[in-house]
């Protein structure tokens, strides 16, 4: 009988002691993790900086320098002094933004207008119109092909449209452009400085002779061709050229 009542005893008084001891050390070795999220530290805001002014490529340095994403580029009109930088953005400059957060800006590309003289394309060759046309800021939208008796071979002889001063970049330029021509060249109503000039680009030997005329308007230019325009020739013929001259007496009349 008091064995049975010792060892309740010590029963009882073991379950007490570790019934303390788990509450005394059971919080520090079972203690619940703590766990720090960075999710905080990356969605803390940032400055948007101030890109307006910048080449495209600064421009997306800058944004990126402060943790956030350009979006996208966007092309506008604006005025020539800042055409190739960014003119706008968004958001705006100083706005308070996740980091992370996307930020799109847009490029001026120019005024919509440029400068357009058609008139200085014309007797000059095709290529060098279309370098013209993209010098001011332009562009072509091809050639029409056309023969002229007097105007050689790849050679602008018309220009369209024939809108001057200036032309949106929108509107495409073409060019009508000689094909040459098989036979003798039309040499009636050019100066004889031109004539020469086309006689020597369709190898022939131009062989002038002057004929009075009253007419002030035909002083120095070409007013009859003995070979019809279109007729055929060997290189190195000679054709000849009826150019006018003004009498004495006609032009002191």
């Amino acid at each position: 009988m008091k064995s049975l009542i010792r060892y309740s005893i010590l029963a009882v008084s073991a379950a007490i002691l570790a019934f303390i001891a788990g509450t005394i050390l059971a919080p520090s070795v079972f203690r619940t993790p703590r766990f720090i999220s960075s999710i905080g530290a990356a969605s803390a805001p940032v400055t948007v900086p101030d890109v307006t002014g910048l080449s495209r490529q600064d421009a997306q340095r800058s944004i990126e320098s402060a943790n956030l994403i350009l979006a996208g580029q966007w092309s506008e009109y604006g005025p020539m002094e800042t055409m190739g930088s960014v003119i706008r953005q968004d958001p705006p400059p100083g706005a308070m933004t996740p980091r992370g957060a996307p930020v799109s800006i847009f490029w001026n590309i120019g005024p919509l207008y440029r400068p357009y003289h058609p008139d200085s394309l014309i007797g000059i060759y095709a290529v060098e119109a279309e370098e013209e046309i993209a010098d001011w800021q332009l562009y072509s939208i091809g050639r029409s092909w056309i023969p002229h008796p007097s105007v050689p071979e790849g050679m602008v002889i018309g220009v369209c449209p024939r809108q001057y001063d200036s032309l949106s970049v929108i509107i495409p330029v073409r060019l009508l452009v000689s094909t040459g021509w098989d036979g003798i060249p039309r040499f009636v109503g050019l100066s004889i400085t031109d004539a020469r000039r086309v006689a020597e680009n369709s190898n022939l030997i131009p062989v002038i002779e002057e004929r009075v005329t009253g007419d002030i308007l035909q002083d120095g230019m070409v007013i009859e061709q003995m070979i019809p325009a279109g007729s055929r020739y060997t290189p190195g013929d000679s054709v000849k050229l009826v150019v006018g001259k003004i009498d004495n007496e006609w032009g002191n009349w």
